[in-house]
């Protein structure tokens, strides 16, 4: 007994006769009814009483009726929503993501997303990028938001939107009103950075090195708001990711860095965008998530 021949059992009993049921089913008469003869013989029952007037279920097949219109309707079922959870519109998605990106649009955009795919269940993880990518070949999660492309061989970046870094001073430091500096004005100042694991904040760090000068780090956190809070009070300045200038704070100004995406470090360092990673199998499921 399979499937198919559940579909043509289903089309003769609803249609009461061979050649009606034939004619729905597109195909001819003699192949229909050898698979009702070979579904007959499996379960070793007849199904049909047939007569010149057509074909009339027999008391097993009255009882068969009903199981087989349930399972080719589970079959159906399951096989649309596992198409629909490979299009990433049913389902459970696992979201790694670093801080910084929750500054930017990525909360509306989930707003969005959840308000199109309502029958899409997803959880945030907090990671680095590095971290993104070996969770991600892992299978630990499905899709990453960074601010640095992959360099894995078995993952794709996704430039998704413009993230250029940006000096975050205290309020009352004389470059403040500044409108743009250049990262070599900064070379006196002490730092306070986010995680110097991130490869964006590497890159930082190897641009100051080609500015002529090693970074004074006092302080580095996972966290913008402690960096945020620590350069408020003075006690360094910082490169941020541009979202977080959304945020006004009295005692941060911002300021942008002269071209930071060709003089702070080269396009493949991740400068100035916002990637999402994720494995090439789950690329239609990953350009679902920005829509």
């Amino acid at each position: 007994m399979d499937i198919r021949q559940l579909r043509y059992f289903i089309a003769v009993a609803e249609e009461g006769n061979f050649s009606r049921a034939a004619e729905r089913l597109h195909i001819s008469q003699p192949p229909l009814s050898q698979q009702i003869k070979s579904l007959e013989a499996s379960l070793g029952v007849i199904l049909f009483e047939r007569g010149r007037l057509g074909a009339r279920l027999t008391r097993a097949g009255e009882a068969l009726l009903t199981r087989a219109r349930d399972i080719v309707a589970d079959l159906d079922s399951t096989r649309n929503m596992v198409l629909r959870v490979a299009d990433g519109l049913e389902g459970y998605l696992r979201i790694g993501i670093i801080n910084s990106v929750m500054y930017g649009p990525l909360p509306r955009t989930m707003r969005l997303f959840q308000e199109r795919n309502p029958a899409v269940e997803w959880t945030l993880h907090e990671m680095l990028p590095d971290q993104q990518g070996e969770a991600l070949v892992r299978g630990q999660i499905d899709v990453g938001f960074a601010s640095s492309a992959t360099g894995r061989e078995e993952l794709r970046s996704i430039r998704v939107y413009p993230q250029p870094l940006m000096a975050a001073l205290p309020a009352g430091h004389p470059l403040a009103a500044s409108g743009r500096i250049q990262l070599k004005a900064l070379a006196a100042e002490p730092f306070v950075l986010l995680n110097t694991q991130s490869p964006v904040i590497r890159s930082l760090l190897a641009a100051c090195v080609r500015n002529g000068f090693h970074p004074r780090v006092l302080h580095e956190s996972v966290d913008p708001q402690t960096v945020l809070s620590l350069v408020g009070a003075g006690v360094g300045v910082s490169a941020l990711p541009r979202s977080l200038s959304g945020a006004p704070r009295e005692d941060v100004a911002f300021v942008t860095l002269d071209e930071p995406g060709s003089r702070c470090g080269p396009p493949s360092a991740g400068y100035g965008f916002s990637y999402i990673l994720s494995p090439f199998t789950s690329h239609r499921r990953s350009r679902r998530c920005t829509r």
